[in-house]
């Protein structure tokens, strides 16, 4: 069986397979609390090529808003998540340009994991200034989203794309949990292996701010956490053995490596999803085309 990369598409996890007091070349890290959100806002920032090869992502800045209250259905909540993406946006675009607006929303409406773009679309206020598409996926409309996005670019000519698509991560308790927005764009599919062209600045010429939340994790992540977590527990309870020790010589991904051959092929090729993601969706859909509103009110010239 063919090994996969224990692949992510969120920078801050490809920062954790190294040890916290690991410095890395190329690459900045910042992180701030709040407490009342049980939010976490880290910035990950790529600086040069070294940082590139140590992090498998192009150079960029990505912020990542992690709560486990994202995906609630309080409307105070909602808010006030929105109003922390919307400065987050501010950040990563800056706040003294100005021009007309682009939404994407990446994904297949008919998936309901793969909806979340789709579903923003249909909550953001379009006018003047602010455009807004959903252009499907191949199997729908048998083009290519690239194709179709850039055809759209070189109609209305925006300043500023802003991308929005479900992600996938390495770690079960991200999922419906994380926004990720970067200034370095997305690649449609890719963290279920499924590559498609590129959406970015140097794509389009334009540019390109990407908004995405993680949907899904994969089967072959769950059995490695699980198992992760059992080393643990024999190791709190001292029920200590030879193969454990053998193990505790192992990085993460060659734990990965070794669990993934206990699966079989359709397993590892499993992707699971929240039991209650019809809900979820649309919660985290008000969250972020509000935060989508606020930024063009503010930024977009009528």
């Amino acid at each position: 069986m063919e090994h996969q990369e224990l692949y992510t598409d969120l920078a801050l996890e490809e920062r954790e397979k190294y040890e916290k007091e690991v410095e890395i070349s190329g690459v900045k890290i910042d992180e701030e609390q709040s407490e009342e959100l049980k939010m976490t806002i880290t910035t990950v920032e790529i600086v040069n090529q070294h940082g590139e090869r140590a992090m498998g992502k192009p150079k960029g800045k990505y912020i990542t808003v992690e709560s486990r209250l994202l995906k609630e259905n309080m409307e105070k909540l909602q808010r006030e998540f929105s109003e922390q993406l919307k400065e987050v946006l501010l950040k990563v675009v800056g706040k003294k340009s100005r021009g007309r607006v682009l939404v994407v929303g990446l994904g297949n409406a008919n998936a309901t994991p793969d909806a979340l773009g789709p579903k923003v679309t249909e909550k953001i206020n379009v006018g003047e200034g602010v455009l807004c598409i959903a252009p499907g996926v191949w199997a729908q409309t048998g083009m290519e989203t690239f194709d179709i996005v850039k055809g759209v670019v070189e109609e209305v000519k925006p300043d500023l794309i802003l991308v929005i698509d479900s992600l996938a991560s390495r770690n079960i308790r991200r999922v419906t949990t994380t926004v990720q927005i970067t200034d370095t764009g997305i690649t449609p599919g890719s963290g279920v292996g499924n590559h498609r062209k590129g959406i970015s600045e140097a794509s389009l010429k334009r540019k390109v701010i990407a908004i995405g939340v993680p949907m899904v994790v994969s089967g072959a992540t769950i059995v490695n956490d699980t198992m992760e977590k059992l080393l643990g527990i024999l190791k709190m309870v001292k029920k200590s053995s030879g193969w454990m020790e053998v193990l505790d010589g192992y990085t993460q991904e060659e734990k990965y490596q070794l669990f993934e051959e206990l699966l079989s092929e359709e397993t590892e090729q499993t992707f699971v999803t929240p039991k209650d993601v019809d809900e979820i969706v649309e919660n985290l859909s008000v969250v972020i085309a509000e935060a989508v509103n606020r930024f063009c009110h503010e930024w977009v010239i009528c």
